[in-house]
């Protein structure tokens, strides 16, 4: 199939797809952030409380005493990263436990409930501690804060303390040797006495600068979950539409069956009331004078305009499958033209599943297979039809059932009996010098035959005629179909001359083809109707020229 700008998808078509499913996006605008309140309304209240300690990065011990000490971090960064990952440890949750008096809680607990983070690019480690308790919040923040200094200054001084034992150790051995004139021992003494610099320092490289106050609630945090349940709702209602627009394959408007068949749109025909549907009855027929009984007359009016050149007198009505409303759309459409003047032939061709007669109630026989054989002449088994009560009339020119007269007549040839193979008696010989025959006596010819995608009669049968309309059911169809049905039209030799659209009731905004239904009743001023003649038709002398 041939791509075309026109199957690509835009903003509009969207847009589209969100109005024709907005009860989806509704439903779960309203049902997300339902469950987001409700949700939110069972959890449990949590308070959240900080503190601060500022951590002293700078070597001031090494520019004090002269001595380089490698344990100072260079990389700021990652210093305090390093810091923070200690301040979570087992062994500050203890000792804050402990400092706290708090016993209900192990250190496991009380890490779950703490984060400690690097204030900006600052020296600064913030401790957040979220607690049910808003008091025993703050008492957590605060314990973490000084647990952490505290370690900290023991972490920093250990190794410290210990060399500087070991040097004090070492001087009184040297005194209870009497060695304390001798160079050994000053430059211990030395030592001693900057190790000592150096632990008084490191003691303070971290302190509290702020302690923390009785703790705020953090959750639930009710209206914010709720409003980015409307959000959340709103954003997975349209995605589930365009989702579900995607894999619904089905033709919803009459701009997409123009875009896919490349072919002009000849009439938009609403569904037919039910109860006509059920009882078999034609709108042209039971509600002459509705809105639905216009539709045919725009197909009637709209079909003699498109093919003025083309002299197209027969034409096939297909649709791509079943109930598309192909059957009713052919009778409807020859009811239309011979209440317009015309001598209309009407010929039932889908011999797998003949429905004609029962518009008309007409009988099975004879029909079209019998004429072919040789069991009747074409002419008896043409049914002339009273186009004032759609049923069998005796006469085929006069005045009709309310007296007026006619200008045009209906003549319904039924299928007959069923041919054991309808694919090829669609083909023989004998049919096709039948409409023939019909293409000379009259000014349309109207063949209904199966759908294209079924079996293969509809093309057959398309070397027999003038034209080709398709008729495509919104909703029935599907985009493939439309697809198949484009590529099987362009393998025939016979024009289409356009589509019809079925099922396409009146006021639908989602398609630019609808027009509205301001005009309830049509009222007749004559008791005939004229319309444009259709392409080589002979005029009668009733019509106006």
């Amino acid at each position: 199939m041939e791509g075309d700008s026109r199957n690509s998808p835009t903003l509009v078509s969207y847009l589209r797809v969100v109005k024709r499913r907005w009860w989806l996006a509704a439903l779960c605008a309203v049902l997300v952030p339902t469950a987001a309140f409700f949700f939110s309304q069972r959890q449990p209240a949590q308070y959240e409380s900080s503190a601060e300690v500022y951590f002293n990065n700078q070597n001031i011990a090494a520019a004090v005493s002269g001595i380089q000490d490698s344990g100072f971090w260079i990389d700021n960064d990652r210093a305090l990263e390093t810091q923070a990952n200690l301040a979570q440890t087992p062994e500050v949750a203890r000792r804050a436990l402990g400092a706290a008096g708090i016993s209900d809680l192990s250190p496991a607990d009380v890490l779950a409930e703490t984060s400690v983070e690097q204030k900006g690019n600052s020296d600064i480690l913030t401790f957040w501690v979220t607690d049910p308790d808003p008091e025993r919040a703050r008492v957590l923040a605060d314990a973490m804060a000084q647990s952490f200094v505290a370690g900290r200054a023991e972490l920093d001084t250990d190794v410290i303390k210990q060399a500087r034992a070991d040097v004090v150790a070492r001087l009184d051995e040297l005194r209870a040797e009497r060695k304390r004139k001798s160079p050994a021992y000053e430059a211990l003494e030395l030592s001693e006495q900057q190790l000592a610099t150096f632990e008084t320092l490191r003691t303070k490289r971290a302190s509290v600068i702020r302690k923390a106050e009785t703790g705020y609630q953090v959750a639930p945090t009710t209206k914010r979950s709720t409003a980015l349940g409307v959000i959340l709702g709103l954003v997975l209602g349209i995605g589930l539409a365009l989702a579900l627009d995607a894999m619904d394959t089905r033709i919803r408007s009459g701009s997409e069956v123009a875009g896919r068949l490349r072919l002009p749109l000849l009439a938009r025909l609403p569904t037919p009331p039910r109860r006509l549907a059920k009882r078999d009855e034609l709108v042209m027929l039971a509600q002459p004078t509705g809105t639905h009984a216009e539709a045919f007359r725009m197909l009637r009016t709209n079909l003699a305009f498109t093919e003025l050149d083309a002299r197209a007198r027969t034409l096939l009505i297909t649709s791509a499958v079943e109930k598309e409303g192909k059957t009713t759309t052919a009778a409807n459409l020859a009811l239309a033209l011979a209440r317009a003047g015309r001598r209309v032939a009407l010929v039932d061709l889908d011999l797998r599943q003949p429905y004609l007669e029962r518009f008309f109630d007409l009988p099975t026989t004879p029909g079209v297979t019998d004429v072919a054989l040789g069991n009747t002449p074409l002419e008896e088994a043409l049914q002339p039809i009273d186009l004032g009560t759609g049923r069998r009339s005796s006469r085929r020119n006069g005045t009709g059932a309310n007296g007026r007269a006619e200008l045009g007549t209906l003549d319904v040839l039924v299928s007959g009996p069923i041919p054991p193979d309808p694919g090829e008696f669609v083909g023989t010989r004998k049919l096709a010098d039948i409409l023939e025959s019909l293409h000379d006596d009259y000014d349309a010819v109207i063949l209904d035959s199966p759908p294209l995608l079924r079996v293969g009669d509809a093309l057959t049968l398309s070397n027999r005629a003038d034209g080709i309309i398709v008729v495509v059911r919104l909703r029935v169809a599907r985009r493939a179909m439309l697809d198949e049905v484009r590529r099987l039209l362009l393998t025939s030799p016979t024009p289409a001359l356009g589509f019809v659209v079925t099922g396409a009731d009146a006021g639908k905004k989602d398609d630019p083809y609808g027009y509205g239904n301001g005009y309830g009743r049509v009222h007749l001023l004559h008791a005939t109707e004229t319309a444009p003649p259709l392409s080589g038709s002979r005029m009668t002398a009733g019509e106006t020229a």
